[in-house]
């Protein structure tokens, strides 16, 4: 292994004893869950603050409170004490982070938030420091060694990036925040697509192509065309769903017209329940060669005969870039 490699590692290693020590340090404090009944309680924002490296963590770990269902935004203590002071309001609750709760960048902000009876998460390193003095919430994290000759935070900032984490999952699970809360505030992400629902994009009502076995082979052709799903819903005289697709059409071709719709139609075609993600949907499709599934509600799901309420193509997941 070359130098750099070794240098790699280590500092790997140095970060990963620094979140050791801090999971380590949740087993005797009280305090990350007043920080959680605090923030899942704040009527406004959360105001995360933090001074050099520290503000890149703090606009890291607000973006990750909003996404998570706990409004934020992410603040350099510089830009607060010069103004940015007027951004907050009495429902705010700030969480402020520094290695040491020295820095010098703190003393307006936290007179303001004394003089105004905000309530301030203080997250530090230090016992003593001016930070955790003035808090409502004290959050000590365990000191750590920084990689390399401690020139600049690293495991430190690692930390502070992970307790972040750790106070956003909790935020999340206290407040009951959902998958389908989650993609409304995410209707362009990934993983926003992942989790949209077959009854979202389906086609529907009208747009369902379905006729009875009884009818004409000439008609269940027309309607197929019509809808351009390729297929078509035909309900046997017993209500039960089979279904007429462009492959059966094109490997009956001779004397297509004369023949019965119920004696080429698929009598077991593949279902899919309302509420399932259309990424299950587009695996289900995948994994049998097809180009769609027959939609019914999820308490019908296992019943022998069901009513077709959608059909969810291939084209419908791949239009909403879901794949």
């Amino acid at each position: 292994m070359n130098r750099d490699l070794k240098i790699a590692k280590k500092t790997v290693n140095t970060e990963i004893q620094a979140l050791k020590k801090l999971s380590s340090s949740f087993n005797n404090s009280s305090h990350f869950s007043k920080a959680v009944n605090l923030c899942s309680k704040t009527k406004n924002k959360i105001v995360v603050v933090g001074v050099g490296k520290s503000f890149i963590i703090s606009l890291k770990v607000a973006s990750t409170l909003s996404s998570l269902g706990s409004p934020a935004v992410g603040f350099s203590a510089n830009d607060l004490q010069h103004g940015g002071l007027g951004f907050l309001s009495k429902d705010d609750t700030l969480l402020i982070f520094s290695v040491s709760g020295e820095s010098s960048e703190l003393n307006s902000i936290l007179r303001y938030a004394k003089r105004f009876n905000l309530k301030v998460i203080g997250v530090s390193c230090k016992p003593s420091s001016m930070l955790l003095k003035h808090s409502t919430i004290k959050i000590l994290l365990p000191k750590v060694r920084e990689a390399g000759f401690s020139l600049a935070p690293t495991a430190s900032t690692t930390m502070f990036c992970c307790f972040g984490d750790a106070l956003g999952i909790a935020l999340m699970k206290r407040k009951k925040f959902t998958n389908k809360k989650f993609v409304t505030t995410h209707p362009s992400g990934t993983l926003a697509t992942a989790l949209v629902q077959v009854k979202e994009i389906m086609a529907k009502d009208k747009e369902i192509p379905l006729i009875s076995s009884e009818k004409s082979m000439y008609l269940a052709v027309k309607e197929m065309t019509k809808k351009k799903l390729g297929l078509i819903c035909c309900r046997d005289k017993n209500g039960k769903i089979n279904i007429l697709t462009d492959g059966d059409i094109r490997r009956n071709s001779n004397n297509l017209f004369k023949k019965k719709i119920s004696k080429i139609s698929n009598k077991n075609p593949n279902w899919i329940y309302d509420s399932a993600t259309a990424l299950s949907a587009i695996e289900i499709m995948n994994s049998k060669k097809i180009t769609s599934l027959l939609v019914a509600k999820k308490k019908d799901i296992n019943k022998k005969i069901k009513k077709v309420i959608g059909i969810i193509h291939m084209h419908h997941c791949l239009s909403r870039g879901i794949k």
